[in-house]
């Protein structure tokens, strides 16, 4: 057997292959070495895999060990055979599925694979890690739970599950559980039967509310429910739940179970890191953390546990929550303290001992870490949150807080990080800062803030405070009675950024009583000694002096425009001590007004001190870049293109050199602020940096970078587009350019096992195997570009780019406060490193004179490169108040109000759906939750109204017929996008199709899409309690659907009428400007007018297909088809697929004789050209040709009682292309055959035949022809 691996070929005596380990080598491909007793570990990682390991390998007896990751491999099965493994690691491979067995199997990770279905068949008692993140999974079956009772960690992130089975509770000994990033919609009770879970990550799902047995999850320590719809937290549950049925249920079976847990781990002298893995997989996600690092908290004193009990039971009354009341004097009023101070009733000794003893099995005593950021809570939560104790991080960003209840703090006494961001909060609880306080890091930008407490300076061990994007406005100098940053001397990153109304004015000094005014400088920064970042953007400063920028400090003044352009920016240090990683903003590069310079530099920081790397970059890229740009020769073709390459690799050059001196006479532009220059040391040369830079020369943008710092242009139709490429040393082109430059990648996917990028500048000792040529894209801006973000790995790491774009759209109109929010989602989902988001609007660089554009007589439309102002969705006028129950939706627009009177409606079908889930139910599961996705996405971002579903069909409404083009436009554009499960792409329904030009046409599920526009009859549902539309427009719809094949928009002539007419009268071509009085008489203009510039901006095309009767109509319909000018070659690719096989070869014969008309008949030419041999036998394809067509016949003749003939005169060109072998293909006659079977398909559904006489006859002979054609192929 051959081992189909391209390996480096070796002859090391038998003791090397104790460890075997294959390196690539693309050179060569080698016999596999045989069977070699005894060894215990096979690593081949980072090679060209496919399918699946010979069977050879399965006579390595004594694996224990096996790493195939990144590789191709579709299956597993033969290692999973292996009667010794323990571990395997095959993420990052083509496995779909896995049904099989294991003997002693320990850790076993396939994350990163396309898997649809997944179990296994036996008891696995050995099993403890178990990893598919990443993957196509929608249900897992309820027994595979049951089969791994001593299971540790679980990890599911990144799928498309709905539900959990109640036998979850099963895994009594789980303590790492993660399914982020799913669709969960509940948790079962039985969760809280998981009495070991420390970490449970649930963020990211579709959460309403959480079961109160959760509370006895006991040992719980971490739990992040970020990013769902809960509206409330859940009440600590008076009764623990019951364990699964037959799950032993005493005491001393549980401790039984914990005991033979415990001894297994023993035996296999395995430490948690080992269950943990240290190869967890090179990007994977990473879980919630403890505290550690900068953080780290050490002891402190603490309240006696008498007042923590008080400040925890006696904060409410019947009355209600009292108001957080901001002091200037720091203490109760005398009143208040009679009252704090009077004995309570006798009865409050019980409660607070019933409250106790039920809290006493719960988590209140062991949860350090709650994150509860994007939710829809309210301050009702803080009833619950103030009975636990020990929490040490609470991050409830981007809720409805309005209230921050007195003594809520003190009952949280070693707090350390609290995170209150994007909240409608006014004040602060002045009375809860203590100087006792353990708080290291407060974020409360984005609320409503006018003024901080003094007695926030309090809190002295405070080192991060973020009070950005608030309405702050006071004096500063009024430090007695207003919040001062010189009463919190350990600040090491402060943002004031975004406080338009903040003045920060010259000195007043004074001390603490008003005396020797000589003594503090209540406007200076500098006796914050360990500041890192300082943000002051867009705040009215006239102090004489700021703080100077170093490699370790950055200080931030400008406005949050760049040019004309809007422009936000938010970073953090997370966990890190030095600054590494700065920002460059150049609005007007060379004194340009039409140029833009941006750029993020993120270097490696030192141990005493920030990145050098990164403040040489910063310094030196300027300067460089402007040269470059200055000498560009437009004789030669020279573009910014070339400048950018030019520009990264001589400053590669110059940092690798050694450059150890200032350039004195460096351009003015390079010099930012009165920092000193970088001065690098050897040290500094071995470590490097990654960068992103974009260059905007009016309406094109360049974006360059190496590394992994990623750029993305964002759409107003929602979609978007990578600007940058991920140098990722495991990717194939990168891996064997490393090998050919003499370097390695290891396990972990790191280049030389040292840095996990494969470009980057600096890095001396790893030359030539890393190297700084960038990747360079050119975009010419649309009308559809609205914005441009650069964010550094971790927010990729955290946010998917759909998260991305939905949050940066809904915050649109304040770039800042997007770019924190961004930041902040980040640190909600676990992020724990530094993170730098930049954004710019770029609609405002097409505000100018448009380019008219030309339309003729048809009704086609070109692309165009109209220059306007950026898309927006219909104006939500009056909307109808929903309880979002999806997380993704609620960050979207509102839906629209139901649309009445003459409207849209547009049915939708997925084609050949009864096939795909009969032979692919498990991949179906995923690919209709990601079609579903794509279609309530859009319609919230382009303004319809979802009025149904019935299975995988829509039914929705537009108010516009422009608005209803649109969605079908963008649907079936965005569905080519996916990332479908591999069994729906290796179907014949969903293989990737490209056209002539090599665009990809087809990709996945293909939608059917059928328009009309009239006037319904409209009622809203009494169970539903949605509007609903019947009427003969709506059957007409429906209709029009069933005669379009899958990825076609088949319209009616009223649709297309309505659009001819929105063109005529809403067209901004040759016509004057719209007035206001205009839009006053017709509210709906302007979004037509914003929709027909999107259409046109992508062009359309329109294709008549001539008149159709169609079932239950009295009279025939004239049809259209329309498509996306990127989808036009759909027209020619399905000549014979949507309409009706005879008309359409019809036409074709009617077009090639105008063509050529010389041509005789028995030359005609089909375009189809022999390619051997046929597999499928024609026929059997006419044969259902006729089963179909007589089919079609007899439900004619049920329909109005007159039998039709069974052969019509149209008939007579597919009868002589059954006889022209010559000019017959598999594809022809497999599109064909789809034709047949969707025809079949109509006919059996359309209307309930009687089962009896000749009817009967003809369906028997109807279903023995499918069946003998689907046996024949």
């Amino acid at each position: 057997d051959k081992f189909k691996a391209r390996q480096q070929q070796t002859h090391a005596p038998p003791a090397v292959f104790r460890h075997l380990q294959a390196a690539a080598d693309a050179e060569r491909v080698v016999e596999f070495p045989g069977v070699v007793p005894g060894v215990p570990r096979f690593v081949i990682t980072n090679n060209r895999l496919s399918g699946s390991l010979p069977d050879t390998f399965s006579q390595l007896c004594d694996l224990k060990e096996v790493d195939v990751r990144y590789n191709a491999l579709s299956s597993i099965d033969v290692i999973a055979a292996l009667p010794m493994v323990e571990q395997i690691s095959a993420d990052h491979n083509s496995v779909s599925v896995f049904e099989g067995s294991f003997d002693k199997i320990r850790i076993l990770r396939l994350n990163s694979n396309p898997v649809t279905r997944f179990e296994i068949k036996n008891a696995v008692p050995t099993l403890t890690t178990l990893v598919l993140s990443n993957a196509k999974l929608a249900h897992i079956a309820d027994g595979s739970f049951e089969r791994m009772p001593n299971l540790v960690k679980l990890v599911l992130d990144k799928n498309h599950f709905v539900s959990l089975p109640r036998h979850i509770g099963k895994l009594r000994n789980l303590e790492h559980f993660s399914i982020a990033r799913n669709a969960l919609s509940s948790l079962p009770q039985e969760i809280g039967c998981l009495t070991e879970l420390r970490i449970f990550d649930v963020s990211q799902n579709n959460l309403k509310k959480l079961p109160q047995e959760i509370w006895w999850a006991s040992r719980l320590e971490t739990l992040n429910i970020s990013a769902n719809v809960l509206a409330h937290f859940p009440k600590p549950s008076s009764r623990p739940p019951q364990v699964p049925t037959d799950m032993p249920s005493s005491a001393s079976e549980r401790t039984g179970s914990f005991s033979q847990s415990s001894m297994l781990t023993s035996s296999w002298n395995g430490s948690r890191e080992e269950l943990v893995g240290p190869l967890e997989g090179f990007g994977q996600r990473r879980p919630s953390q403890t505290l550690g690092g900068l953080l780290a908290v050490g002891s402190s004193p603490v309240p006696s546990p008498g007042e923590r009990n008080n400040s925890i039971i006696s904060i409410y009354g019947k009355g209600g929550r009292q108001a957080a009341v901001v002091s200037r004097a720091g203490s109760l009023s005398t009143q208040d303290t009679a009252v704090a101070s009077s004995t309570p009733p006798p009865t409050s000794s019980r409660k607070e001992s019933s409250l106790s003893a039920k809290l006493a099995n719960t988590f209140a005593a062991t949860l350090k870490n709650l994150y509860l950021a994007d939710n829809q809570l309210d301050d009702d939560v803080f009833d619950e949150l103030t009975l636990l104790g020990e929490l040490r991080v609470l991050n409830l960003s981007y809720n409805d807080l309005s209230d921050l209840p007195r003594r809520t703090l003190r009952s949280w006494p070693q707090l350390v990080e609290l995170y209150l961001s994007g909240n409608d909060l006014t004040s602060l609880p002045s009375d809860d800062f203590e100087d006792y306080s353990l708080l290291q890091v407060l974020h409360i930008n984005g609320n409503k803030f006018q003024t901080l407490p003094a007695e926030l300076g309090k809190a002295h061990r405070l080192t991060v405070l973020d009070v950005g994007n608030n309405s702050l406005k006071y004096n500063v100098s009024n430090w007695p009675y207003d919040w001062n940053w010189n009463c919190n001397p350990n600040l090491k990153y402060l943002n004031l950024s975004g406080n338009k109304r903040l003045e920060i004015k010259p000195n007043i000094q004074y001390g603490s009583r008003g005396q020797h005014r000589d003594e503090m400088s209540s406007t200076d920064f500098s006796a914050l000694h360990n500041l890192r970042i300082l943000g002051l953007m867009d705040v009215t400063l006239t102090i004489p002096t700021i703080p100077d920028e170093t490699e370790d400090r950055r200080v931030r003044t400008s406005g949050t425009l760049a040019g004309s352009m809007a422009y936000g920016m938010a970073d953090t240090l997370g966990r890190n001590e030095h600054l590494s990683i700065i920002d460059l903003v150049v609005p007007r590069f060379n004194s340009n007004e039409s140029e833009t310079l941006l750029g993020m530099f993120d270097g490696q920081a030192t141990t005493s001190g920030g990145s050098k790397v990164a403040k040489y970059l910063h310094e030196n890229f300027v300067r460089i870049f402007s040269d470059e740009v200055k000498m560009l020769n437009p004789a030669i073709h020279d573009t910014p293109v070339d400048a950018l390459r030019r520009a990264f690799l001589s400053l590669n050059k110059e940092l690798a050199s050694g450059a150890t001196q200032y350039v004195e006479d460096r351009s003015l532009l390079s010099h930012r602020g009165s920092s000193a220059p970088a001065v690098l040391t050897q040290s500094d040369l071995n470590s490097g940096g990654v960068a992103t830079v974009m260059f905007l020369e009016q309406m094109e943008l360049y974006v360059a970078n190496v590394g992994d710092a990623q750029a993305m242009l964002i759409q107003s139709d929602g979609s978007h587009r990578i600007l940058t490429r991920k140098h990722d040393p495991a990717e194939p082109s990168e891996r064997q350019r490393i090998r050919d430059a003499g370097g390695w990648v290891s396990r972990q996917g790191k280049l030389n096992d040292l840095i996990g990028v494969s470009r980057a500048f600096g890095y001396v000792q790893l030359l030539p195997a890393i190297q700084a040529a960038p990747h360079i894209t050119q975009v010419t801006l649309k009308e559809q570009d609205e914005m441009v973000i650069i964010a550094s790995s971790e927010l990729w790491e955290y946010l998917s780019p759909e998260l991305v774009v939905d949050v940066a759209r809904s915050e649109r109109n304040d770039l800042v406060r997007a770019a924190q929010r961004l930041r902040d989602l980040a640190m909600a989902f676990g992020a724990t490193g530094k993170i730098m988001v930049m954004m710019m609007g770029v609609s405002d660089q097409k505000r100018r004179d448009r380019i008219r554009m030309n339309r003729g007589p048809s009704m086609t439309m070109g692309p165009t490169s109209v220059l306007d102002d950026v898309y927006l969705p219909n104006k939500r006028i009056k909307r109808t108040k929903e309880a979002v129950e999806d997380s993704m939706l609620r960050r979207l627009e509102a839906e629209v109000q139901a649309p009445v009177g003459e409207i849209s409606i547009v049915f939708t079908d997925i084609k050949g759906s009864t096939a795909l889930w009969e032979n692919n139910q498990s991949a179906m599961r995923s690919a209709i939750r990601l079609h579903n996705e794509v279609m309530r996405r859009q319609l919230r971002i382009i303004g319809g109204y979802e009025v149904k579903t019935e299975g995988d069909a829509f039914m929705v409404s537009f108010p516009t017929a422009t608005s209803a083009l649109l969605w079908c436009f963008s649907v079936q554009s965005q569905l080519l996008e996916i990332q479908w499960p591999s069994e729906i792409l290796n179907h014949s329904i969903g293989k990737e199709v490209v056209d002539g030009d090599a665009q990809l046409i087809f990709r996945g599920l293909s939608v059917r899409m059928g328009v009309h526009f009239g006037t319904p009859v409209c009622e809203h549902d009494p169970v539903t309690r949605r509007m609903d539309y019947f009427g003969p427009m709506v059957n007409k719809t429906s209709r029009i659907s069933s005669t379009a094949d899958g990825g076609q928009i088949a319209v009616s002539a009223d649709f297309i009428s309505e659009i001819q007419r929105c063109l005529e009268n809403y067209s901004e071509t040759d016509r004057p400007l719209p007035t206001a009085i205009d839009d006053i008489d017709d509210p709906s203009a302007e979004n037509i007018r914003r929709e027909l510039r999107s259409l046109s901006s992508q062009g359309f095309e329109v294709k008549p297909m001539g008149e159709r009767k169609l079932k239950g109509l009295e009279n025939p319909e004239y049809i259209y088809l329309m498509y996306p000018h990127a989808l036009s070659g759909r027209i020619t690719h399905q000549p014979l697929l949507g309409c009706d096989l005879a008309e359409a070869a019809a036409a074709k014969q009617k077009e090639e004789a105008t063509a050529a008309a010389s041509r005789s008949e028995d030359d005609l030419n089909l375009s189809f050209e022999p390619r051997g041999n046929l597999s499928i036998d024609p026929d059997s394809i006419w044969a259902l040709w006729r089963t179909s067509l007589r089919l079609e016949m007899v439900c004619d003749g049920f329909e109005d009682g007159v039998s039709k003939p069974l052969y019509g005169p149209q008939t007579e060109l597919v009868e002589k292309l059954a006889t022209r072998g010559a000019d017959m293909t598999d594809e022809l006659l497999v599109g064909f055959m789809r034709n047949l079977v969707l025809r079949t398909e109509v006919c059996m559904h359309s209307e309930p035949l009687p089962p009896q006489g000749g009817a009967a006859k003809s369906l028997r002979g109807a279903g023995h022809g499918v069946q003998e054609v689907c046996d024949a192929d």
